[in-house]
């Protein structure tokens, strides 16, 4: 009977313990969905930036303004840099 508790109590502490340690590691992970998942990707320009217009990426097309409010043609390859309320702020990749 106390071996019976002794094994059900340290079984439950190991899966207490390995559920912690994905909660940390998950906790530290890079946010992968909704638009902050999107910085750092690469996309295209899909209507011209003067300086908002649509950007292509991940399979979506999203409104977007340049970073130093410059204009970026239709075609050219930006990297998104952050999330500026619903918009995505974008730089041109050379």
């Amino acid at each position: 009977m106390n071996l019976t508790i002794a094994i059900t109590v340290i079984g439950s502490l190991v899966v207490v313990i390995f559920l912690f340690i994905l909660g940390i590691r998950a906790m530290k992970d890079k946010v992968v969905s909704g638009a902050e998942g999107l910085i750092g990707l690469t996309g295209k320009v899909t209507k011209r930036l003067e300086p908002e217009g649509i950007v292509y990426v991940n399979h979506e097309d999203y409104t977007a303004k340049s970073k130093d409010e410059s204009v970026i043609e239709e075609g050219a390859k930006v990297k998104v840099i952050a999330v500026d309320s619903a918009k995505l702020v974008v730089e041109k990749i050379t």
